[in-house]
């Protein structure tokens, strides 16, 4: 089973039916949910998409979000060690790296994101949704 690091951009295009990346992101997260790969996201993410989701609806539908995610994610911590490696190892954004350097910790095998220049794909494949699920059509 695939176990995928998702954006913060991947959640905010579930959540707010950005089309047409929202197509994607709710076939990505349905998997999540239907325990058909493993999904991952870190509190960062969680943080972040909380912040956006409160400030541009409600806190309501913030709340709601984190209880969804809690029970259809695993959420990995990012380490002080991790936080380290990212401000050592610059790539573009120090977030991104943070992200990136948690999914390498944790041995997931990709990271699902809308924005893939942002990220160093030389240790874990980097994906965009759409791009997952038409891999995932061929297997």
């Amino acid at each position: 089973m695939d176990k995928l690091y998702i954006d913060c951009n991947i959640l905010m295009d579930w959540l707010t039916g950005r089309l047409p990346f929202s197509i994607y992101a709710e076939k990505l997260i349905s998997l999540a949910e239907k325990k058909l790969v493993e999904g991952y996201v870190s509190p960062l993410t969680l943080a972040n998409s909380y912040y956006i989701i409160q400030k541009y609806h409600n806190k309501k539908m913030a709340n709601n979000f984190l209880d969804d995610c809690k029970t259809m994610f695993s959420i990995v911590d990012i380490t002080g060690s991790t936080a380290l490696t990212a401000i050592e190892r610059r790539y573009k954004d120090f977030e991104d790296d943070l992200h990136y350097f948690t999914a390498i910790d944790f041995k997931l095998d990709y990271i699902i994101t809308r924005n893939k220049k942002d990220f160093l794909s030389k240790n874990i494949k980097v994906k965009t949704a759409e791009e997952y699920l038409r891999n995932e059509e061929t297997r």
